[in-house]
């Protein structure tokens, strides 16, 4: 997930551009086909990959209503002021966004608030990486997206 938020260029060993039968040799039968031989999205347990008519994935997501484990990050390094610290983290589906920025901050990761978009739910944008989508309802994690055009 580190490298996925730093930046969004790979996700499970899988890239943009990539052809839907690459996603199959590498990963296997998806769990979820949702779409036709047009678009649609394959699904590998919280891994999502979108793919459009000519067959390459355009959109990579962490869906977390599909995440079954935390990811752990044990003993995190950082330096801040001359010293080192280490600090360990947890994220999943229940993770707040306070805590999910304090994470993000940690890892010195640049960010913005979006709000062009869907007015129900609050973005922001990686910089260089993904979009982080994030309930409003309940300030949990919905969605680490990248789509291809808009990373």
């Amino acid at each position: 997930m580190i490298e996925f938020l730093k930046q969004g260029k790979k996700l499970n060993n899988i890239h943009m551009g990539m052809s839907v039968e690459d996603v199959y040799n590498k990963l296997g039968e998806p769990d979820e086909i949702v779409g036709d031989d047009n678009n649609g999205y394959l699904h590998y347990k919280e891994f999502r990959y979108g793919y459009n008519v000519s067959r390459s994935i355009c959109e990579m997501s962490i869906e977390f209503n599909y995440l079954e484990n935390k990811y752990k990050f044990k003993g995190l390094e950082n330096e801040q002021y001359g010293e080192i610290f280490y600090e360990s983290f947890t994220i999943s589906s229940k993770t707040k966004i306070h805590k999910f920025l304090r994470f993000l901050n940690y890892l010195k990761l640049s960010w913005e608030a979006d709000s062009s978009g869907d007015k129900e739910n609050f973005t922001i944008k990686l910089k260089p990486g993904p979009f982080i989508v994030f309930d409003l309802q309940d300030g949990t994690p919905f969605r680490i997206s990248v789509m291809d055009g808009y990373q």
